[in-house]
């Protein structure tokens, strides 16, 4: 594979080089004829030997440039040090072209009108050839990045369908408990509470599958649960449930809110208050903003901290949210001797 995947990049390399070179050839060649004169069948052995060795300083003169100069100084940003060393390639190349064509051409060029002709040739060639690389490095950047970002975006949704993996059995669980101490007393409300579980259980394996639910289902589902919360909760209990604002065109992502409900039952019920509450407020004042909040009194020895928490809990809600809202989320818990306050805000972006 590894082979295979070096012959592969050696060969995306060579084929691009090799093309411009022969479109550079061309290009000289016809460059010739109409500078200088130049008829095809005029060019013999000593001229072509000329052209060819002109064209391989050239070649010597743009790899110096691209694979040492550039990412030797210009890209550690060492500008003086590379304007220095490009000037002594270019000089290099006047050099070794001029005293080529003693040899080779019977008219001797003169020096000046050489170099400048020279200067003007390498120094296009060296233009070219530098956009051209920072042109193909942008592109494979921008291709990595995109490549970057699938697999982060592969990596974010196997996070999430772990996470959320872990909230279904958890919360069948606990409503199956809760179902089972209701048969063991022979409880009437068994029957309610079956029919009502078999709803959240639809949601739950249906609905909730999907990256995004309208806000409207979630709330029935919490009210359902709820709602067989407070069948088998103190009658003492005082449950309130308040929705604000215009909800029905807004999405979040399924089961987000659950974790916090359960874990108010869970641990206001629990409290020696004599008026144990819990309070669940919706504020939707925006299609794209939604504003949870959850207090319920307790007793500070009563509520777990994350750390003791296993599998489940604000540590799968907090992961959740960084994935899925990273920057757009505010998550405040608070608690003192005889409340504990979950305040949620979700910026949902236009997807």
């Amino acid at each position: 594979m590894l082979k295979r995947l070096y012959h592969i990049s050696k060969k995306n390399f060579i084929i691009p080089h090799i093309l411009f070179w022969a479109v550079s050839i061309v290009s000289f060649m016809l460059l010739l004829f109409y500078t200088r004169g130049f008829k095809l069948e005029e060019i013999d052995l000593k001229t072509s030997i000329s052209i060819l060795t002109t064209l391989f300083f050239l070649a010597i003169s743009v790899y110096i440039n691209l694979l040492l100069l550039i990412p030797k100084f210009f890209k550690k940003r060492k500008f003086i040090l590379f304007a220095i060393f490009q000037l002594v390639n270019i000089i290099l190349f006047i050099l070794l072209n001029y005293f080529t064509s003693l040899i080779f051409e019977q008219d001797h060029p003169d020096f000046i009108s050489e170099a400048i002709a020279e200067f003007i040739l390498v120094s296009l060639f060296l233009i070219v050839t530098t956009a051209l690389k920072f042109m193909r490095d942008s592109l494979k950047l921008q291709d990595v990045e995109i490549r970057v970002k699938e697999v982060e975006g592969q990596k974010t949704k196997a996070e999430l369908l772990a996470l959320k993996s872990q909230v279904n059995p958890h919360f069948f669980f606990n409503t199956l408990n809760s179902l089972y101490s209701l048969s063991l007393d022979k409880s009437e409300k068994a029957p309610d509470m079956i029919l009502k579980l078999s709803e959240l259980m639809r949601y739950v394996i249906y609905e909730s599958q999907d990256n995004q639910v309208p806000l409207n289902k979630q709330l029935d589902f919490l009210r359902s649960y709820v709602y067989l919360e407070q069948m088998r909760a103190d009658e003492t209990l005082n449950l309130t449930f308040e929705v604000k604002g215009d909800y029905l065109n807004t999405r979040t992502d399924p089961l987000l809110f659950i974790a916090f409900i359960e874990n108010a039952f869970k641990h206001g019920c629990k409290t020696k208050s004599l008026n144990p509450y819990i309070y669940i407020e919706f504020n939707v004042e925006q299609p794209e903003k939604v504003v949870f909040i959850i207090e319920n009194n307790t007793e500070m020895n009563i509520i777990p901290s994350e750390e003791q928490e296993t599998g489940f809990g604000l540590t799968n809600v907090r992961k959740r949210l960084e994935l899925l809202y990273p920057d757009h989320h505010y998550l405040n818990i608070t608690q003192t001797e005889n409340t504990y306050r979950v305040e949620l805000c979700i910026c949902i972006q236009p997807s």
